[in-house]
């Protein structure tokens, strides 16, 4: 499936969109009318958290002896193909009770002033299980009312180094906390590949994943000084900018010196050999066998690991991401929401009811033990059943990354700016495989004409979302009262 533009999809005929949704929706529908007719109510939930659903599908089974005659009818999507999946489903009045908003393309702000989604419903009994500092209008809260709530930490990050203890110890690196900075991170590579003789090498990576390679490159600038405000989910590169100037920054020293940082790995023949024809999965599995010391990834690392690769799991150690001065600062985006209630659900009130036991404590303390998604309470990781490198690995969130602001927190309308624009190409992730590849030479002048691209284009779609009368301008993306190192809190956005 190829996830459909919104125009394009609100552009399709009726008999276009029955073809569209053809078997699939007339299969949910059999199912939600068969429950029925067996007497129940039927709460349809859809998202795309695989990994989660025994926990998620444990919840609904509970929730179900708590309220009898209620059922969760739960189906996991792939990320690629949910997003046309709703967008025919809403249209035609088929879709889940409960969702989640993978591949839509839409911002929170956007779903519910077209009408998508309902405002929860005992809303004081869901917020006074939330941290109050996660919760922000524009983001989960609007005209007072909310509509959907965090179930992840933003302390966090994609760029721990995850190591081999066995060849780090071998090399004459620390086996329980790896190199931290760059140049010890360099120095190990290079014993480990030396004595490795051509069956070890130091780093492996996806470099075939450019997606991924640019959060990499997005992290390691952070760690050498960049800072953001971040307006999207992730690490979007439209959506960074300096908080303080508002304008983006990729062409500073932090970005160059990350990317030559990676390009000297590669100049040194530290990189195991097949890692530009890897993706993440496949470089995972190619480190799990020992043919490199060092990997980097998330913090679900180790639970793909204890999955998949059970002999392995006893050698894997972690450390920070590696810094010039191995003291690094990073910056996350402020939580969004995972899930909504939609505004054809017949079922608000029981939806909300359900959704309310994905919070506190407890849900956190069981989220961890699938070592997958950070929990929002990283407190209860402290008590989990989880592997010592998981518990690790939200320590060093929890001491090195900050809250950073949101452009969309402020005003709403910048995610309007952010869909209107469309990303420079060569993207970030491009330009990164180039400079590693050899194809690229000049990284400072690549990374000026990206950033000036980016410049451009936010500057046009800026003045066609004004040009409608909304009010929004290169102003909002600038926040004075930030402070390096600093979390920017809930209040803050109010003074």
């Amino acid at each position: 499936m190829t996830t459909f533009g919104r125009r394009q999809f609100l552009g399709l005929s009726g008999a276009a969109l029955a073809g569209a949704f053809g078997v699939a929706g007339c299969a949910r529908t059999s199912k939600q009318e068969a429950a029925t007719a067996a007497g129940g109510d039927v709460i349809r939930w859809w998202d795309h958290f695989q990994p989660l659903k025994p926990l998620n599908e444990r919840i609904f089974a509970e929730f179900g002896k708590a309220n009898p005659g209620v059922r969760v009818e739960h189906e996991v999507y792939n990320p690629n193909e949910m997003g046309q999946a709703l967008q025919l489903a809403f249209k035609s009045n088929q879709i889940a009770d409960v969702h989640s908003v993978a591949g839509l393309g839409l911002s929170e702000a956007a779903l519910v002033a077209d009408g998508w989604l309902a405002p929860l419903a005992g809303q004081d009994a869901i917020r006074a299980k939330l941290p109050a500092d996660s919760l922000l209008e524009g983001l989960h809260v609007f005209d007072g009312k909310l509509y959907t709530f965090p179930l992840f930490s933003p302390r966090q990050y994609s760029t721990l180094n995850w190591f081999n203890r066995e060849l780090v110890e071998k090399g004459g690196g620390d086996p329980d906390k790896g190199p931290a900075t760059w140049d010890e991170f360099r120095s190990l590579a290079a014993r480990i590949t030396k004595d490795g003789g051509g069956r070890a090498y130091g780093w492996i990576q996806g470099l075939q994943f450019q997606e991924r390679m640019q959060v990499h490159v997005i992290e390691l600038a952070m760690s050498a000084g960049a800072q953001f405000a971040m307006a999207a989910g992730g690490l979007n590169t439209m959506g960074l900018v300096n908080p303080r100037t508002g304008e983006y920054a990729f062409e500073g020293d932090p970005f160059v010196q990350a990317l030559e940082f990676l390009l000297s790995l590669v100049r040194d023949k530290v990189v195991f050999p097949s890692s530009t024809s890897l993706d993440a999965r496949t470089a995972r599995a190619r480190w799990a066998t020992g043919v490199a010391g060092m990997f980097f990834d998330g913090s679900w690392n180790i639970g793909v690991v204890n999955g998949q690769f059970k002999r392995f799991v006893d050698k894997v150690g972690v450390g920070p991401v590696p810094s010039p001065d191995g003291k690094p600062v990073l910056y996350g985006a402020p939580a969004s929401g995972q899930l909504f209630v939609s505004s054809q659900s017949k079922h608000v009130e029981q939806a909300s009811q359900l959704l309310a036991r994905f919070t506190g404590p407890g849900y956190s303390k069981e989220l961890a033990t699938f070592m997958d998604q950070v929990p929002l309470d990283l407190e209860a990781v402290a008590t989990a059943n989880v592997h010592p490198t998981y518990k690790r690995a939200v320590e060093l969130f929890g001491t090195t990354v900050r809250l950073a602001p949101s452009p969309v927190a402020r005003n709403p309308a910048i995610a309007q700016v952010l869909s209107e624009m469309k990303e420079p190409r060569p993207t970030l992730g491009e330009i990164t495989q180039g400079i590693l590849s050899g194809e690229i030479t000049d990284v400072r002048k690549a990374l000026r004409e990206f950033t000036g691209k980016l410049t451009a284009e936010r500057e046009r779609a800026t003045r066609v979302v004004s040009g409608k009368g909304v009010k929004v301008s290169l102003d909002d993306w600038k926040f004075a009262n930030w402070q390096p190192g600093e979390d920017y809190t809930a209040e803050m956005y109010q003074q």
